[in-house]
């Protein structure tokens, strides 16, 4: 009895080790090297509000990556991307009347600045901040103004291997789907591009994400889809 429990044991231990391995590709691995960049604002700039907490992006080769990391957002002002077309509709009709605090940006996608609470933001929205990325000095003018950065619910990913974008759709089940978007195109010598539709409702929560899968071991890179309607709007 005694040594069959001893075998239940080992074979137990086995499999556990077994299965370790298999899904070691997945596993998440910390830089070794990690230089923050914090795009800082002047003191006392009031077209800009500091964030509770600092939101960033990854860049670089690993190990050694730089994070940039947003700290100020614009004051009073955020951007919000439709996720229905009633609500694009009813943001759109917003956007033509005077006084409505609601501006469309002229891009592909429909995108609205709004200058309102936070209470007019539903749940067919998707949020991003205007994150500040720093000054802007006309050349001509000598005027300074500030960049700025929105983010979108799109996550750009590049990976060693075509099989990698299944094991990344499992581990991140009902937070993101393949976009209806040009898939699996051969970005580098020794990698492929991908693009994921995120199910969240604000930025901080894509770059969060994006962050997380630039870590894994079988992706080479990964990124939030950052747009820039630079300087002001």
């Amino acid at each position: 009895m005694i040594k069959r429990l001893v075998y239940l044991l080992l074979v137990a231990g086995a499999l556990a080790l077994a299965g370790c391995d298999s899904e070691s590709d997945s596993i998440l691995e910390d830089p070794v090297n990690v230089n923050v960049n914090t795009f800082n604002a002047q003191e006392n700039d009031t077209e800009l509000e500091k964030l509770t907490t600092n939101v960033g992006y990854y860049y670089g080769y690993k190990p050694n990556l730089t994070l940039f990391e947003f700290a100020y957002r614009a004051a009073g002002q955020y951007c919000i991307f439709p996720k229905t077309e009633r609500r694009n509709a009813e943001l759109e009709q917003l956007s033509q009347q005077e006084g409505s605090q609601v501006i469309k940006l002229q891009t592909s996608k429909d995108i609205y600045i709004v200058s309102r609470s936070r209470d007019f933001i539903t749940d067919e929205d998707f949020v991003s901040d205007r994150y500040f990325a720093g000054y802007y000095t006309d050349l001509y003018t000598n005027e300074v103004s500030h960049d700025y950065i929105i983010v979108d619910s799109t996550i750009k990913v590049w990976v060693y291997d075509h099989e990698t974008i299944d094991k990344i759709l499992k581990d991140y089940k009902g937070k993101l789907t393949l976009s209806d978007h040009e898939q699996g195109k051969k970005s580098d010598t020794d990698s492929y591009k991908y693009y994921f539709d995120c199910h969240f409702g604000n930025a901080e929560q894509v770059l969060t994400l994006a962050n997380k899968i630039y870590l894994r071991n079988d992706v080479k890179f990964a990124e939030a889809s950052m747009l820039i309607p630079i300087h002001k709007t």
